[in-house]
């Protein structure tokens, strides 16, 4: 499918819709689709549609013309989309609300995948192969057919000279210093992909005993009790960061020496600023959320428990999770802080 043909047939400039409503990680692991849409298509104008707050990842992202965010009104969004007369619309989140949008928004062609009655919605389906893994070519294989043959890159957030002196600053407010800081992001959306509290702790006094390192304990909205818990049961003195909008948390990741996270969105943030990180996965697949690994200073701390990926939200006996022994992460970490290319 040429898209560029198209635009010339239909006398307009050649523009292009990509949406992912949501979350932030898989936003995030959207980018490398991106980049390689935009070499494809150089004199395209791109726009890419989703739901507040994960818009914000994207701003300063090369590949984006336009963030198009999901506020207001269903239809008020229609309208925005069919005032910009778009010549196609790559949908890779295809639920029904996505689904809709574009449908009702008269976008000539409509990529989305074969799910259910929605597949009726979209002017072509695609279906990614089983064999297709790591949730970045996942996102990329639909592009092949508009011609795309970019091999997966590495997701990439950029964030601009301002935001880095601001995270600079509030870094040295929250930690005491700059430099030689690990960030440990200790909360997450699901209760069955935390890492306990005791072991982020045990965690953080080794890094503090053995390395001379700071520690700054980082949590999402609601998770301040987690944070507490860290730092209750540390022998050391842990410093904290309160939750932040993502750019302002982006913009202190990306002054940290190391980054240890749970599986999700702040782990992916991470990766995509370049920061040398520790994932550390429970019940959910590591192939699919982590295709990082021998590609930069990134490094999955996992134990390939029985029960495992059983992808459960909650669970009553994390043995995926507490078989995790912090000198296990503590290994990692080092090994991800010593990474040459």
């Amino acid at each position: 499918m040429d898209l560029d043909l198209m635009a010339r047939r239909r006398g307009e400039p050649l523009s292009i819709l990509v949406t992912r409503l949501r979350y932030l990680g898989d936003v995030i692991l959207t980018t490398p689709a991106l980049a390689a849409l935009k070499s494809r298509y150089p004199e395209a104008k791109i726009d890419y549609l989703t739901e507040d707050p994960y818009g914000n990842v994207l701003h300063g992202n090369p590949y984006v013309d336009e963030i198009i965010t999901t506020g207001g009104t269903f239809f008020g969004t229609v309208a925005r989309l069919w005032r910009r007369r778009y010549t196609a619309a790559i949908d890779l989140f295809y639920n029904p609300r996505s689904a809709w949008l574009l449908y009702i928004a008269r976008i000539p062609v409509r990529l989305g995948g074969s799910r259910r009655w929605r597949k009726r919605l979209y002017t072509h389906t695609f279906t990614v192969p089983a064999e297709i893994r790591s949730a970045v070519s996942h996102h990329l294989y639909p592009f092949r057919m508009l011609g795309v043959r970019e091999k997966a890159s590495l997701p990439r957030v950029y964030i601009d000279r301002d935001e880095r002196e601001e995270g600079k600053m509030l870094l040295e407010r929250v930690s005491g210093r700059v430099d030689g800081v690990v960030a440990m992001h200790c909360g997450g959306t699901w209760q069955a992909k935390r890492w306990s509290p005791r072991n982020f702790a045990a965690l953080a006094d080794m890094i503090l005993e053995r390395t001379g390192m700071s520690v700054l304990v980082i949590g999402g909205p609601g998770e301040e009790e987690i944070v507490r818990a860290v730092q209750q049961r540390s022998g050391g003195d842990l410093r904290s960061l309160p939750a932040q909008p993502v750019r302002r948390l982006a913009s202190v990741l990306a002054r940290c020496s190391a980054v240890i996270a749970n599986d999700g969105g702040v782990m992916h943030l991470s990766v995509a600023l370049g920061r040398p990180t520790v994932g550390i996965f429970g019940p959910t697949e590591p192939d699919i959320w982590f295709p990082y690994e021998g590609k930069g200073p990134f490094a999955l701390a996992t134990l390939k428990a029985e029960c495992a990926p059983c992808h459960r939200h909650e669970c009553e006996d994390l043995k995926c999770l507490d078989g995790i022994h912090p000198d296990f992460v503590f290994e990692k970490l080092e090994g991800v802080l010593s990474w040459k290319r």
